[in-house]
C-alpha cells in the first residue's frame, strides 16, 4: 500500500526543490547481531526496529537510502537456529537497500556464507573479499550507483580486512581478503569517472585511535585521510555510538549495536557541481512503546518460537551450587574449569586451554536450560586439537599470562605451572597424575577455534600450531555441543571446585 504521507512529501519536494539541489536521507544499521526479540542492550525487537525505520523513511523530506554494515545474523539463539537467511529477509522487509557483511557472518561456516551471498535478498556489496581463484568479473560487487531522486549516489561496501586472523584454514582456503585501503585504490578511480553526486562507504570497521587499536584492525581514519573524495563513512564492528563527526574532510557515523540506535544522516547535494554541500546526522533510539511491523514479525515469528523452545529446554536438574564465571581462568574460575574438562574428555586431550566467553555461569537452585548454555557459550566455536611439547606449552602459557587483562585470555587445565615474577611459565606437572614432563614428548591439547586462530594477539601460539609436527586439527565439533553433551551425560548434581593450575611466584 502506498504511504500517502510519504507520497505527498515527495510531491512537494518535486514541486519546490530546485534542479540544483537535493536532500537524501541515509539510514544506517549495524551490528544487529540477530537481536530479534530485544536484549539487555536494546530491549526493542527487530520488528519494532523495522517500524521505526519505516517512520524515518516516511518522514523524510526526499529520497531515502538504507545501508546495513554487517554482523547481522549471529548473536542470539534464534540467529544460531536459522543461520541467517530469515534475518536477511527481515532486513529486506525493513527496506534495506545495501548489506555489507561483517566478520560474524562466517560463524555458521563457509558454505552457509556462500549460500547467503548467492541468494541474498538485499543487494550485497563486499569489495575486499572474494572466493579464492575466481576471475575478477565473478567477485562480489564492490560498489553500486543508486538513483535517489535526481541524485546519483555511489555506495561502496567493504568488510573487515582482519578476517583471516579470526578464522582457521578452511576460511583461508575458501577466500582471499584485501585491505580496505588497497581495494579503494583500485576501485575509486573507476567510481570517480562516473561523476556521482555523492560517495558513501559502508564498512564493517570502526573509528579507532592507535592506542585503542594496536593491531590495526580498523582502517577508517587512514581511509578518510587517503580518500577525501568519500563524503560519508558508515562504520561498524566496534559497537561504538557515534552520532556524527568529521574525520578530515569525511563525515563518520556509527549506530552502536543490537539495534540500540539507528544512524540517520541527511546529505544536501549540489547536483550541478556533483558534490555534497552539507551533512548532518544523529542517532535515533527506538522506544519500547513502538508497535511491531507485521511483515517483519511474520518472517521471524517461526524462528523466534523455535528459539523459545530451545531456551526453555532442560539440560540438567537444578544444581546445588552455582558454577560461576567469576575468578581468573586457570586459577579460580568454575565455568572455565568445567568447559576445559568437557573439551578434554570429548577430544581425549591431556591439556585444555579456555577462558570465559561471557559473565554468565550456571545458577544454583534452578534447572540448567538451553538459554543458560547459550549464555555461557554464545559463540560458534569448534574444538581444535594440537600436539605440543612441554617447552612449547610453557611458551603458550607465558603468552596467555601476558594477556590476562584482555577478554580473550585463556586459563589452562590438565597441567600445573609456576608463573615467575618475570611472567614466564614453567611446567611443574602434566597429565592425569601431574608427572614431570618428559623432554620432547608431545601432549594433546584442546582449545577453541577462535583462540587457535589467534586474532593477531597470540603470534607464539600461532607459530607453534602452524608447525607440521603439531598436527593441528579442527574437529568441527561445536564447543557448545560438547558442553551440552557433558551436562546430559552427568545427570547427577555436581559442584565445580577449580584447581589452581597456575601458581604465581612473587619472588
Amino acid at each position: 500500500m502506498i504511504n500517502i504521507k510519504r507520497a505527498f512529501l515527495l510531491l512537494l519536494w518535486c514541486l519546490f526543490a530546485t534542479a540544483e539541489e537535493c536532500v537524501v536521507r541515509v539510514l544506517h544499521t549495524s551490528d544487529l547481531h540477530a537481536n530479534l526479540t530485544g536484549d539487555d542492550i536494546a530491549p526493542t525487537s527487530f520488528a519494532q526496529l523495522s517500524t521505526v525505520l519505516g517512520q524515518l523513511r516516511a518522514d523524510a523530506p526526499g529520497p531515502v537510502l538504507h545501508i546495513d554494515t554487517g554482523d547481522t545474523i549471529e548473536g542470539s539463539l534464534a540467529g544460531f537456529l536459522c543461520k541467517g537467511r530469515p534475518i536477511l529477509e527481515a532486513l529486506s522487509a525493513m527496506g534495506c537497500d545495501i548489506w555489507v557483511p561483517g566478520n560474524h557472518e562466517f560463524d555458521f561456516g563457509i558454505q552457509n556464507f556462500r549460500e547467503l551471498a548467492a541468494n541474498c535478498p538485499v543487494a550485497m556489496l563486499c569489495g575486499n573479499l572474494w572466493p579464492r581463484g575466481v576471475p575478477l568479473k565473478e567477485r562480489y560487487p564492490a560498489a553500486k550507483i543508486l538513483y535517489c531522486g535526481p541524485a546519483r549516489i555511489a555506495v561502496i561496501g567493504l568488510t573487515a580486512s582482519y578476517l583471516p586472523n579470526w578464522y582457521l584454514d578452511d576460511f583461508h582456503a575458501a577466500f582471499e581478503v584485501e585491505s580496505a585501503v588497497m581495494t579503494l585504490r583500485r576501485i575509486l578511480p573507476v567510481i570517480l569517472a562516473q561523476k556521482p553526486d555523492a560517495i558513501i562507504l559502508g564498512i564493517h570497521q570502526g573509528l579507532a585511535t592507535r592506542q585503542s587499536d594496536p593491531r590495526g584492525v580498523n582502517e577508517v581514519t587512514r581511509i578518510a585521510q587517503l580518500f577525501p573524495e568519500i563524503d560519508l563513512i558508515l562504520g561498524g564492528h566496534t559497537h561504538r555510538a557515534i552520532p556524527g563527526r568529521s574525520v578530515g574532510h569525511t563525515w563518520y557515523l556509527q549506530p552502536a549495536a543490537h539495534g540500540e540506535f539507528i544512524g540517520m544522516a541527511e546529505l544536501t547535494i549540489d547536483l550541478e557541481r556533483h558534490r555534497v554541500r552539507q551533512i548532518t546526522s544523529r542517532l535515533v533510539q527506538p522506544v519500547l512503546e513502538t508497535p511491531a511491523d507485521p511483515r517483519t514479525q511474520a518472517i521471524l515469528a517461526p524462528h523466534i518460537a523455535a528459539a523459545a523452545l530451545e531456551e526453555t529446554s532442560i539440560l540438567h536438574a537444578p544444581l546445588g551450587q552455582e558454577v560461576s564465571a567469576k575468578g581468573r581462568p586457570g586459577i579460580a574460575c568454575p565455568i572455565s574449569e568445567l568447559i576445559c574438562q568437557a573439551l578434554a574428555e570429548r577430544t581425549e586431550a591431556v591439556i585444555a586451554l579456555h577462558g570465559t566467553l561471557s559473565a554468565h555461569g550456571f545458577p544454583a537452585g534452578q534447572p540448567v536450560t538451553g538459554a543458560d548454555l547459550f549464555a555461557v557459550i554464545p559463540y560458534e566455536n569448534t574444538a581444535v586439537t594440537a600436539e605440543v611439547t612441554a617447552a612449547e606449552l610453557e611458551e603458550i602459557l607465558t603468552e596467555q599470562w601476558s594477556l590476562r587483562q584482555v577478554y580473550t585470555y585463556c586459563g589452562v587445565w590438565g597441567t600445573t605451572a609456576a608463573i615467575g615474577a618475570d611472567g614466564h611459565a614453567r611446567i611443574t606437572g602434566i597429565g592425569p597424575d601431574l608427572a614431570a614432563p618428559a623432554p620432547g614428548r608431545r601432549y594433546r591439547m584442546v582449545l577453541n577455534s577462535h583462540t587457535a586462530a589467534g586474532g593477531g594477539r597470540t603470534p607464539v601460539l600461532r607459530r607453534i600450531l602452524d608447525q607440521p609436527e603439531a598436527h593441528c586439527r579442527d574437529t568441527g565439533i561445536s564447543t557448545r555441543d560438547i558442553l551440552r553433551e557433558w551436562l546430559v551425560a552427568h545427570p547427577e548434581d555436581f559442584a565445580v571446585h577449580p584447581r589452581q593450575w597456575l601458581r604465581i611466584q612473587r619472588k
